[in-house]
């Protein structure tokens, strides 16, 4: 394993040296053969000499030109595989050398070891880049024992002289040297510690290399990846699972995953014509396992596939989307096929993806444009809402008999996919300007969710109240908004998602506290000196007291925790100004004690007039805008009336295009 020091003094032009003087003997190996091809060879061809000694010494010529010719491809591939290492090496060395400055740059020492110090910067600091510098150091090891074993490879003739059949890449090398282990492991076998360190080292050096992936997937095929991918999860999860087989496996599970993202990059190409189609096939078979045969059941393939990529990261969008129809395609010809026995939901049964189409919405999830894109169609939106039988879990009944229903994470991926593709966040991410397809996601999404009415999935609640405090101002603007024709989304739609996202305590937290920071915005948009702002305020707290008062009934006791609800939509939010943040934390807090008072004193939403529960916001609204409007926060009577009544509109409003009788 080469130090760091080593790797920053290696002179690594000798390998682009020692490669010409390899190119420099094929030729001379060439010119060999030609002159023994003519002279020695030749004669065993000519009328003058024949019979038998003719033919013996034909056969012994022969042997010894396939020699030239071997040592020809042998010093070729060699030549070939010093260029592959030297362009690796300096681009690795690179890394390194780039880690190194921008610690120098960020006022820490690395020494001539690469060790990291500083003084003035805490512990933290320090491990985080000597961890860079560690991984990039580990970059370099693990290229350089690919090399080695290419090296090896290539000289080796199987005792029979010279190597006719050497290759010029490292990485085709690595993988046929990963070939055999993962079979054996595939079949049931079991791996030495040795041969599973090296093959972590071989996926982690190959990661993001098209010619190692093929190689390994064309060996497996789809059937045989199903198959390792099976037995990986038994030794993850099944019954043969156990303390200190996590790391190892895992990072097998990972590298095998990470590998089938880079093969299928290319989605034009013939090689992935070939293995979809070898997944249609091997994705509707079913698979003994170890962890499945616990509850007498088996896995099908496409199960196993979506389970083996959650390890994995990268993959191309139309793969995703191929991968995604040929799953429906399948569930369309055969219904109920991902139907399993028990639950596969939370810490213990989560690790499986039971029902395939919702797990690969998911994978779509962790890229925002591809989730837009796919769930901008129409069609796709459809489906997932209404056609769809979302029953993949079987219960077992007293008399014996199984039951289809809901699973514990039902619907967790297209939740997920679904938020994505509306608002452009990435896992993790912060509120993003909205594209053409977000908006029609959006839309879609109100359309269809709309049309289910109390059959509204509970699980897609929260997702939805995300989704449409991201979009706050557009969802503020068709809240308030009087001539329905004008409003930028359908009233009667959005009322009625709103009402079923309103029927859980976090998500109607999440909406009704995220969407006042579109409210106080709009009090702080330059504007004539019209009340409308402060008017549209209050219609939009009446329709949402409204959407309230159609979804539930008594109240339940309960608590509104301030930070908790607002660290998870924040990130849903755009950044606003300070003035803007200042008059969102006070309205909100004024809409916290309302909420609160309300629950505390359990009051019936048919015995008082509802919008009364919101005054506290409502006067907070009120008291925002008169500070606006550098009136000292004096509040005056009309005012706070206007904004009353406002709600109180807003309210009837609401009631009129949800179609609700008039109370």
């Amino acid at each position: 394993m080469p130090t760091y020091h080593e790797i920053m003094t290696a002179d690594l032009t000798a390998l682009t040296g020692a490669a010409e003087r390899w190119d420099g003997m094929a030729g001379e190996f060439a010119r060999q053969e030609k002159a023994y091809r003519r002279h020695v060879h030749g004669i065993t061809l000519t009328p003058a000499w024949s019979g038998m000694s003719a033919e013996a010494a034909h056969g012994r010529f022969g042997v010894t030109l396939r020699e030239f010719e071997s040592a020809q491809r042998e010093a070729k591939a060699m030549a070939s595989l010093l260029r592959d290492a030297h362009a690796r090496f300096t681009e690795l060395r690179g890394r390194l050398t780039a880690a190194r400055r921008e610690a120098l740059a960020a006022g820490l020492r690395v020494s001539g070891q690469g060790r990291v110090t500083a003084d003035g910067a805490g512990e933290p600091a320090v491990r985080s880049w000597q961890d860079r510098i560690d991984h990039a150091v580990r970059a370099v090891s693990d290229a350089d024992e690919g090399v080695r074993l290419a090296l090896a490879a290539a000289v080796d003739g199987e005792g029979r002289g010279f190597n006719g059949a050497a290759l010029g890449d490292v990485e085709k090398y690595e993988a046929l040297a990963a070939e055999g282990p993962l079979e054996r492991l595939s079949r049931g076998g079991r791996l030495s510690g040795r041969e599973l360190a090296e093959l972590r080292r071989a996926f982690r050096d190959n990661a993001g290399d098209e010619v190692f992936a093929r190689t390994v997937l064309d060996d497996l095929g789809p059937a045989g990846t199903v198959r390792l991918t099976n037995e990986l999860n038994d030794l993850l999860h099944g019954p043969r699972s156990g303390p200190g087989l996590s790391a190892s496996y895992g990072a097998l599970a990972s590298g095998l995953a990470n590998s089938l993202a880079t093969a299928t990059r290319d989605t034009g190409s013939a090689w992935y014509r070939r293995w979809r189609a070898g997944m249609r096939r091997a994705g509707v078979q079913r698979w003994s396992t170890g962890a499945q045969g616990e509850r007498l059941d088996k896995a099908l393939g496409y199960q196993s596939l979506v389970t083996l990529m959650r390890s994995g990261h990268g993959y191309s969008p139309r793969m995703l989307e191929n991968l995604t129809d040929d799953l429906i395609a399948t569930e369309r010809e055969r219904p109920g096929i991902w139907r399993t026995k028990g639950a596969y939901a939370g810490a213990r049964g989560g690790w499986f993806a039971n029902d395939p189409v919702d797990g690969a919405l998911g994978l779509m999830s962790r890229d925002p444009a591809t989730a837009a894109h796919y769930l901008s169609s129409d069609a796709h939106m459809r489906y997932l809402v209404k056609e769809r039988d979302w029953a993949v879990t079987l219960r077992e009944g007293r008399s014996g008999t199984y039951t289809a229903g809901l699973d514990g994470d039902d619907r967790v991926g297209f939740g997920a996919a679904l938020q994505a593709g509306a608002t452009g966040v990435s896992p993790g991410g912060h509120y993003v300007r909205h594209g053409a397809a977000n908006e029609t996601v959006l839309r879609s999404a109100l359309h269809h969710l709309s049309a289910q009415g109390d059959d509204f999935p509970p699980s897609l609640r929260r997702p939805l109240a995300n989704i449409l405090v991201n979009h706050g101002s557009t969802v503020h603007a068709a809240m308030s908004e009087v001539d329905i024709s004008r409003s930028p989304l359908k009233q009667d739609e959005l009322f009625e998602v709103t009402k079923q996202v309103s029927k859980d305590r976090g998500a109607y937290g999440a909406l009704n506290g995220g969407l006042n920071q579109a409210m106080v915005s709009t009090l702080h948009t330059p504007h004539p000196s019209s009340p409308e702002p402060l008017l549209r305020a209050g219609r939009t707290v009446g329709f949402l007291e409204e959407a309230r008062l159609q979804s539930q009934g008594t109240p339940q006791t309960a608590t509104f925790e301030t930070k908790p609800l607002f660290d998870k939509v924040i990130s849903y939010i755009p950044v606003a100004s300070e003035d803007v943040q200042e008059g969102f934390d006070y309205v909100t807090g004024k809409w916290l004690e309302d909420e609160q008072e309300r629950l505390d004193d359990k009051q019936s939403e048919e015995n008082i007039k509802a919008f009364d529960a919101r005054n506290g916001q409502l006067m907070g609204l009120a008291a925002e805008w008169a500070r606006v409007q550098k009136s000292g926060g004096v509040t005056d009577f009309d005012t706070k009336a206007e904004v009353s009544r406002a709600a109180q509109d807003g309210m009837i409003h609401a009631g009129g295009v949800s179609g609700a009788q008039p109370r």
